[in-house]
């Protein structure tokens, strides 16, 4: 069975919690591998698997080869321990990515922990990566989508992962139900310090503070629980060229800073866990 009939066998199963991204109205049916809502709006899966549920494309800094790289040191377990850890807990199993990106990390915690997954991103060039992959998911449902205007309906999902990428908190808690909750991984001060420091040894980017992301998320959920991930991964020559190409921390970088990445030889991941029950 082709990519694009799988997905549309799966999201029939899911109709009811998704809503047209045009009129905000419910999708009345899945004919063959098109959507369409009570008001005519359609829209096609493509071949590879995925939804496009914007009104055009939009460009984006994230280019394709960037995101193969991200790819590749993603699955060579940058994130692993945290990944491990939100699989850990989530609650239950109607789960939103919210800017999944070239979604490596959302199929690792769905290997983890078994449920339904809508994953989504702003940039196309992401998740035709995402679709593409020979470790295609049959309950992870990937889409080209506007965080300002998620195409789900009010207060269906049990839990949204948002991990460093951008979030819309008044979009997050209309789609949560009662009970449901918010993962959000959030970059401390030493995440990637020693790539920083290649790149930015002296100005005002040779730190990060990461206070008034964490103040304004913790503003909105002032009761969240934090949890710490502090640890260094190891890095081959490759993987070295890798994540300095798949982070916007180097794309001001010198030419003279991208030849010498190969001679990191470890790299700090060091991030903030947030978890808020709505």
């Amino acid at each position: 069975m082709k990519k694009s009939q799988v997905i549309a066998r799966y999201l029939q199963t899911q109709l009811n919690l998704l809503k047209c991204p045009i009129c905000q109205s419910d999708f009345s049916s899945i004919q063959g591998i098109t959507l369409t809502c009570v008001h005519g709006h359609s829209f096609d899966i493509s071949k590879k698997g995925s939804v496009f549920f914007l009104n055009a494309p939009v460009k984006t800094e994230y280019t394709t080869e960037m995101l193969i790289k991200r790819q590749k040191i993603i699955q060579a377990g940058l994130f692993q321990p945290v990944l491990a850890r939100i699989s850990t807990l989530l609650k239950g199993d109607r789960i939103i990515d919210a800017g999944c990106g070239e979604g490596s990390q959302i199929k690792t915690i769905a290997q983890a922990h078994a449920a339904n997954y809508f994953a989504f991103d702003i940039s196309k060039p992401a998740i035709n990566l995402a679709v593409s992959g020979a470790d295609f998911a049959e309950k992870v449902a990937f889409f080209v989508g506007d965080l300002a205007h998620m195409p789900f309906k009010d207060h269906q999902f049990t839990d949204i992962v948002n991990i460093l990428s951008p979030a819309n908190y008044s979009e997050f808690k209309r789609v949560l139900a009662p009970g449901g909750q918010l993962i959000k991984v959030m970059p401390n001060a030493a995440y990637l310090q020693e790539l920083r420091q290649l790149v930015y040894p002296t100005g005002a980017n040779a730190t990060y503070d990461p206070e008034p992301v964490q103040a304004h998320f913790l503003q909105q959920f002032p009761d969240s629980v934090l949890e710490q991930m502090h640890y260094t991964f190891d890095l081959t020559p490759d993987l070295a060229q890798a994540l300095f190409a798949m982070t916007p921390l180097t794309w001001m970088a010198t030419a003279g800073a991208a030849a010498d990445v190969t001679s990191l030889q470890r790299i700090t991941v060091d991030l903030t866990i947030a978890i808020a029950e709505i």
